[in-house]
């Protein structure tokens, strides 16, 4: 098996792994230091690190510096298709170091000498929305997205703006992969009441009329749009946060089919409720759509938008392709369990059934026959560690760090080559590979990584490693709910005794009882006197009373002539 290799970035540092001996490996660009941003070539050529005082770019290939950029709070980055050039975001502010509208975006050239003081190309984005600027793959055009405009630029000349889209308001762009001709999707949103919509264009023609497909919208909060692997078509995925129905908490999610033979229709679910995943076969037009309230349904669609199979119904979230396209993984993270079923996507058979826990990072390895599953914070702060698996379900190596003061925050397949080794050959996980994949029996964080006897002496009732409730002397008594309901029906039968064994009351109790009665009318009735007296008063001192209040002195005299007939 060729040697792979991947690298971990968290508060001790950044470290590279090999694969398959899962050992650290010396590298240029190992640091000890707390990283803020760690971002990989496509390639896996160049790995650019900020380490808290400059931004520098390694060539991974040769093991050694390229150039030195000087920013020290960079916090987003990005190569570009061919890796010519970097990109890095920083927070925007304003102090003495950057004034106001000193660009935070900038582009640098990879090429330039070891110190580089001054990027090629910057701009002001505020936000992390639609910051990076986007290439074709060949690099002859670079769109940038501004608050009204889409700018274009060719053959990394960022000098001039080569072309323009002008619009009212720009909500995003997305150029589609491939080559000349290129072509290129707008998203408009709703303005003073008008509809959204999507259009994508052959670049160079970005006429309103000259538009290739167009999709438009009542109502759009958030909209992204996936192409396929060869740029000819796409998903358009808009959300709205509030579904107006009341079907859903979570919003409503439509998906629509865009191409650029002018096709824009929308892909029809058969199951009501939100769309957690979308994602394109990279080696075939093929789709899969996870939808629908948990269980969620998972389906196999084709470039025509027709269902072609079923992998039935399942706590799923994530859906994750190998980088052959051979082999899929139906995934459950996050807030859901860890629950992970592999198939073949050539015979549509299960390969694999298993679970992660507490997994919030999965990644395929470039060999499309491993991958590396993470439980990283700042999702989880505890309990931080990475697993390798291959797709049975058997785990290859398992790293836990040394301490909760420890933290890991990024995962990342370091690919050896710009081009894909073969698919590997799907095969079903034996049985013994499914027996050891099933969950174990819990054990608390104190007693993990220790002997069972440890475990043992901690909890009462364990029995070769498993916690058995009531397996000990007390297993026959009665529960705490059990004896507060005994005591419940105990009382309640007292109480009835009680009253079974009063005696009858005579014509004397009976008569006392009328005129204990009588008198509790008559105090009643002279209370409401003197609430009417008190109310008298404040009309000879002047004060404006309440309707209620001049009606409640009206019932006076009927008051009086009550109490007269209750005394006789």
């Amino acid at each position: 098996m060729a040697e792979q290799f991947f690298l971990t970035r968290g508060s001790e540092g950044l470290k590279k792994y090999s694969y398959p001996k899962c050992e650290t490996v010396e590298s240029v660009f190992d640091t000890k230091k707390r990283c803020s941003g760690v971002c990989m070539s496509n390639n896996g050529q160049y790995i650019a690190v900020c380490n808290g005082s400059e931004t520098i770019v390694y060539d991974v290939t040769e093991n050694k510096k390229v150039t030195t950029l000087a920013r020290s709070r960079t916090m987003l980055m990005t190569f570009s298709p061919k890796n010519t050039h970097l990109v890095t975001w920083r927070q925007y502010q304003v102090s003495e170091e950057f004034p106001e509208n000193t660009p935070n975006v900038e582009i640098w050239k990879l090429d330039a000498e070891a110190q580089q003081e001054k990027p090629v190309y910057g701009f002001v984005k505020r936000g992390q929305s639609l910051w990076e600027p986007l290439w074709s793959e060949d690099e002859k055009t670079c769109a940038r997205a501004c608050n009204a405009e889409v700018q274009f630029f060719e053959d990394n000349d960022f000098s001039t703006v080569a072309k323009r889209i002008q619009r009212d308001k720009v909500g995003g762009v997305f150029v589609a992969p491939g080559g000349d001709p290129y072509h290129v999707a707008l998203y408009v949103p709703s303005i003073k009441g008008a509809h959204a919509f999507v259009q994508l264009y052959l670049y160079g023609s970005f006429e309103k009329t000259a538009a290739v497909a167009h999709r438009s919208f009542m109502k759009v909060d958030n909209l992204n749009i996936k192409f396929n692997k060869s740029g000819k078509c796409g998903i358009i995925i808009a959300a709205n946060d509030v579904d107006k129905t009341g079907s859903s908490y979570y919003g409503q999610t439509l998906l629509y089919f865009i191409s650029i033979r002018g096709e824009s229709n929308q892909i029809v679910l058969k199951k009501n409720g939100p769309v957690y995943s979308v994602e394109w076969n990279p080696a075939k037009d093929e789709f899969i759509v996870l939808y629908g309230f948990m269980p969620c349904r998972a389906t196999l669609f084709n470039v025509k938008c027709d269902p072609i199979h079923e992998f039935g119904e399942n706590h799923y979230n994530e859906i994750l392709f190998n980088p052959q396209g051979n082999m899929v993984g139906l995934c459950g993270f996050g807030n859901l369990r860890g629950k992970i079923k592999f198939y073949d996507m050539d015979s549509k058979k299960l390969l694999s059934d298993f679970v992660a826990p507490d997994t919030t990072y999965f990644e395929w390895a470039p060999s499309g026959d491993v991958f590396i599953t993470g439980t990283l914070s700042p999702r989880l702060r505890q309990d931080n560690e990475f697993k390798l698996w291959d797709v049975c379900g058997k785990t290859l190596h398992h790293y836990r760090v040394p301490s909760d003061d420890t933290q890991l925050w990024q995962l990342k397949w370091i690919n050896s080559a710009s081009l894909l080794p073969p698919p590997p050959v799907p095969r079903p996980a034996t049985s013994k590979e499914i027996a050891a994949s099933k969950p174990q029996a819990y054990r608390p964080p104190g007693s993990r990584g220790k002997p069972a006897a440890a475990t043992r002496s901690l909890l009462p009732n364990v029995s070769d490693g498993v916690y058995k409730p009531g397996s000990d002397a007390t297993r026959n008594q009665p529960s705490k709910q059990a004896l507060k309901n005994q005591r419940k029906r105990e009382n309640r039968a007292k109480q009835n005794e009680e009253q079974n064994a009063k005696p009858e009351p005579t014509m004397q109790d009976l008569q006392s009882t009328i005129v204990d009665e009588r008198e509790k009318k008559i105090r009643n009735l002279k209370k409401k006197l003197n609430q009417i007296e008190k109310l008298k008063n404040q009309v000879k001192e002047g004060k404006t009373l309440e309707k209620n209040q001049m009606d409640k002195i009206a019932t006076e005299k009927d008051i009086i002539d009550e109490i007269k007939r209750l005394e006789i």
